[in-house]
């Protein structure tokens, strides 16, 4: 054998059938790859459905309790302001009456104090703001 004598290649029907195997094979090999690459798009448009799908079913009923919870915090700031607001007055009557019951208290530890001008000092507070002290110097009222 010299080294440009061809090597033994057995029978042509051998080289025949391991050639249309090979083709086969690689017609195979290519319409494996296309399909894993049709695959993989639908694979991915699958993947994309069901995250759409989750997310709309979660977020569905996270709008409606967001709603919900916006109307609620708007009903409690509605509160803490009618809150602040009551509480705004009655200091400003706890001032009133801490300063009322102080002209009391000095017209009765007064030492020229009576009865009479313990009545006047009641009496003047009452013509000032009748319907106040008396709604709130009377058992029922």
């Amino acid at each position: 054998m010299t080294g440009t004598d061809p090597p033994p290649s057995g029978p042509a029907w051998v080289q025949i059938l391991l050639t249309t195997v090979g083709l086969l094979g690689a017609t195979g090999g290519v319409a494996a790859v296309v399909t894993i690459a049709l695959r993989r798009r639908r694979f991915r448009t699958d993947a994309a459905e069901l995250l759409t799908d989750t997310a709309l079913t979660i977020v569905g009923p996270l709008r409606g309790r967001v709603t919900e919870l916006e109307l609620e915090t708007a009903e409690f700031r509605g509160r803490a302001l009618a809150a602040e607001r009551e509480i705004s007055e009655l200091r400003v009557h706890h001032r009133d009456l801490t300063a009322l019951l102080r002209r009391w208290r000095a017209a009765i530890m007064a030492s020229d104090a009576t009865i009479g001008t313990i009545r006047d000092h009641v009496r003047a507070v009452r013509s000032v703001r009748p319907d106040e002290y008396r709604s709130r110097s009377t058992p029922d009222g």
